[in-house]
């Protein structure tokens, strides 16, 4: 698929970006509350919106930074999250990705999240399965729910923070190795190479999940809101894992959340 090929070469070059730019003189802004913004994330997104419109003109455009630039009669949507991770970027930890999502007649087509530092490449073709650095990925399937690695998002907006420490209360529970990366792209994609059990969250955003979603299912794994339903607009939280976990915490969140409803 010509697209994959060349949403891979635009996430490494997005990736070169940011590191140099790190390296360099880089700026830090506060978008909102707890939102940051740095000259890198602007610089790499800036680029890919230049080489996507050069290649893609008739597409449209959703990005992080700079929002949405329609395009009459699109039917296919790249979405574009330059760095996500900028609060560690910016801290100077070194957990943060590039991803590069295609959503077509409302399907997600293919999805790249790219980590510069690392050299990892996790990307995946809807019906083509996932890959990492051109191996196929697997979820891990086959853990005890009191040792699996899960990965607890924390919301950054005040009227989810309480749903999400409800949320992380529960299930450290049963499962007492949760942790967070601060980064949700690179949580998925870890998610479907199998280095994590779990990825959950309470609040949602399309362009956060839905690349790292395909990730997921396409390494054999199982995305859906948290009471199990299928992701969808509208929808309350993610539940990304494997079958076995996924069944585990299935409505364990969902009663988390409406403690504070």
């Amino acid at each position: 698929m010509r697209e994959l090929d060349f949403a891979r070469a635009l996430a490494r070059e997005a990736g070169a970006t940011i590191v140099a730019t790190a390296r360099e003189s880089l700026e830090v802004q506060t978008k909102e509350w707890a939102d940051l913004v740095t000259t890198a994330d602007r610089a790499a997104e800036r680029l890919i919106r230049e080489r996507l419109t050069a290649a893609y003109p008739a597409d449209a455009l959703y990005g992080e930074e700079e929002g949405h630039a329609a395009t009459d009669g699109a039917n296919r949507t790249w979405i574009i999250d330059p760095l996500d991770g900028t609060a560690n970027f910016a801290g100077g930890m070194n957990i943060y990705a590039v991803c590069i999502t295609l959503v077509e007649a409302g399907l997600v087509r293919l999805n790249v999240t790219y980590d510069p530092l690392r050299d990892e490449m996790f990307d995946a073709r809807a019906g083509g399965g996932a890959h990492l650095n051109g191996s196929p990925m697997k979820v891990a399937n086959d853990c005890a729910i009191e040792n699996a690695l899960i990965h607890l998002a924390f919301a950054r907006d005040r009227r989810h923070w309480r749903q999400s420490v409800a949320l992380a209360t529960r299930i450290t529970e049963i499962a007492p190795h949760a942790r967070n990366l601060g980064s949700s792209a690179l949580a998925q994609a870890y998610v479907a190479a199998g280095r994590l059990h779990a990825h959950v969250r309470v609040n949602v955003g399309d362009f956060d999940i839905l690349g790292g979603n395909l990730l997921i299912v396409e390494a054999g794994g199982v995305a859906t809101a948290l009471d199990g339903e299928p992701y969808g607009d509208g929808m309350r939280g993610l539940l990304a894992a494997g079958p076995r976990i996924h069944a585990v915490l299935n409505g364990l969140g969902l009663a988390a959340c409406r403690e504070f409803e």
